[in-house]
């Protein structure tokens, strides 16, 4: 009898857990600094189980991007994607060509974005990138839908010997005009996802 409390306090004592969990018991360890982890926090990696912090010390060493990075990653995948999808709207081009293009156009894009940077990167740098090209895509479809309606209005003004400048554009009629060509969506949606993959990949 006098060796149930012994057996049970050496239970007890042998009972591990998470260090990020404390209420979960593990016997799992990291690999790299010994630290418990629970199956939540272990990471599987070419030489075993990791916990999530040392894999982050680990991906640091790829993250050598700045403040400044960001900014120009984001001024200059705007300013690419706003001018690729004005000429894509201008142009009006069929639906399969404009899918052909999209993953190209993004592709190029990401590589001006690369040298730009001269290939640093962030964490945040795929997000960023992909913001930007759907801000700065909607942003130069928007104006191009606007010269469109602002020329038809000066074809229409000079026939009816009408200053154009009486004559205003609704702006939900340009958003109206954007979210209903379909063919630029897609286009910006495609250059979006291609430098959001570029980031995500090795640089």
């Amino acid at each position: 009898m006098s060796d149930l409390p012994l057996q049970s306090a050496g239970a007890a004592e042998d009972t591990t857990y998470c260090a990020i969990h404390p209420d979960r018991e593990t016997g799992l360890r990291c690999n790299k600094c010994d630290r418990y982890m629970c199956t939540e926090c272990a990471v599987p990696t070419p030489v075993g189980y990791r916990c999530k912090q040392c894999v982050r010390q680990h991906d640091d060493r790829f993250f050598n991007a700045g403040q400044n990075d960001y900014l120009i990653l984001a001024g200059v995948t705007t300013g690419l994607s706003a001018l690729a999808a004005a000429i894509i709207g201008a142009i009006s081009l069929p639906l399969f060509l404009v899918l052909l293009l999209g993953l190209p156009a993004g592709g190029a894009i990401s590589e001006a974005v690369v040298r730009a940077t001269q290939r640093r990167r962030g964490r945040q740098s795929g997000t960023v990138a992909a913001v930007s090209a759907i801000g700065g895509g909607l942003a130069g479809a928007l104006i191009q839908i606007y010269l469109a309606f602002q020329s038809r209005i000066g074809a229409i003004a000079a026939a009816n010997g009408v200053q154009p400048e009486s004559i205003s554009i609704p702006f939900d009629l340009l958003l109206s005009a954007l979210f209903n060509d379909w063919a630029v969506l897609l286009f910006i949606a495609m250059i979006a996802f291609a430098v959001y993959s570029r980031f995500r990949m090795k640089i």
